[in-house]
This record gives structure tokens, C-alpha cells and sequence, in this order.
């Protein structure tokens, strides 16, 4: 049996990685896991969806505010963050080897990190593209107040990823390959990366 090729995009908010990984998936025929992998995880787990939607990529909480909010919303499960992170990733692992897959964040480049055929890599923008992106995106003409945002999601994303995989979000090292996505635009940085996974894998 041919093994299965992942490609796992980390992204800072507003970079374009979402987009750049449904290009990707789209032009080389790959199953395309974001917020789809909660759904995915929920079925294979038997924990409600919501569940991993409240912690999706989300720092982790203190675990008895959170029981006592489960509680009072009628969930009898006490399920920690960890127990959330475990599932999730088993549901990664178990859909990288169903098929070649695109899977945005949720640490999956660490989760897949002793499995041959996934590639890592990091999306990145100047700051002042992302505020143009996500304004745009959002409809929003405050430019401070898309800054602001912007960097609360981007510490959200690497508070989660931190403490989960004990290496930097966005570090280099952290990754096979690091792009400025502003270079080359959606369409290049796409194409540069599929040059990149077929020089990995020989294809």
C-alpha cells in the first residue's frame, strides 16, 4: 500500500494559510482537514463536537472553572484539555493514514512528527498585509482594532501550541520550511510549496 502524504500548515492569523491550504488540497487532490477534523474527531471519539470547538487551538483552561461549566451545561463527561488534545490527535494520525491530507494547525506537525510522508510548514506575513487580509475579510475599517486581533489569535495559537508540543510556533526549527506568503501571493506560495513536498518525497 502506498503511503499516505501529509502536508500539516502552521499560520500566523491573517497570513492566508486557510486559503493556501484549500489551494493545495485542491490542486493535488488531497482531503482538506480544518475545522472539518473537529467533526471528524467528534466521531471517532464519541465526545461532542462542541467540546473540542471550545478548546479548539485554545490555551489551556483551569480544569476546575472548566468541570464546574460543564457541569451547569448538563455535560456529566468531565473531559480535561489533555483528554481533548489525545483525541484530536489520534483522530490526525488516524486520518493521515486514510488518505493524503491537508491539515491546518492543531499541532499536527508535532502530532505527526515520526511519520515519514508529513511535511511541515509555516505560513508568515508582515504585519501590515495581515491588517489589510483580515479587514477585508471581516469588513472592518479599524485598522488598531484588526492589529489587536490579530495579536490575540496569534498568542492564543502559540500559547496552545507551546505548551502541547514543547517547541516555539513559528520558530523555524520548528518546522521543515518557513514562507512569507506576501512574496509570492496565494497562487505562488501554493505552487512553491507543492514544489517543495515533490522534492521531499521524490515524486
Amino acid at each position: 500500500m502506498t503511503p499516505k502524504k501529509v502536508l500539516s500548515i502552521g499560520r500566523q492569523f491573517g497570513s492566508g494559510g486557510r486559503v493556501l491550504g484549500r489551494t493545495i488540497a485542491d490542486k493535488l487532490g488531497m482531503k482538506y482537514y480544518d475545522e472539518e477534523l473537529l467533526s471528524y474527531a467528534a466521531q471517532h471519539s464519541g465526545i461532542d463536537k462542541k467540546l473540542f470547538a471550545e478548546k479548539d487551538e485554545k490555551p489551556v483552561s483551569s480544569s476546575f472553572f472548566q468541570n464546574i461549566n460543564h457541569l451547569i451545561a448538563g455535560n456529566n463527561s468531565l473531559i480535561s484539555d489533555e483528554n481533548i488534545f489525545k483525541e484530536q490527535s489520534d483522530a490526525i494520525r488516524k486520518a493521515a493514514v486514510e488518505s493524503d491530507c491537508v491539515i491546518i494547525g492543531r499541532c499536527s506537525d508535532y502530532i505527526l512528527r515520526d511519520y515519514e510522508y508529513c511535511m511541515s510548514i509555516f505560513y508568515w506575513a508582515p504585519i501590515d498585509d495581515r491588517i489589510e487580509r483580515v479587514s477585508k475579510r471581516r469588513g472592518i475599517d479599524d485598522r488598531e482594532k484588526v492589529r489587536l486581533m490579530i495579536e490575540r489569535e496569534d498568542s492564543r495559537r502559540a500559547k496552545y501550541y507551546n505548551y502541547f508540543t514543547g517547541k516555539t510556533w513559528g520558530a523555524a526549527q520548528s518546522y521543515d520550511a518557513c514562507m512569507n506568503v506576501s512574496l509570492f501571493g496565494i497562487e505562488g506560495t501554493a505552487d512553491m510549496t507543492i514544489e517543495l513536498m515533490k522534492k521531499k518525497w521524490s515524486l
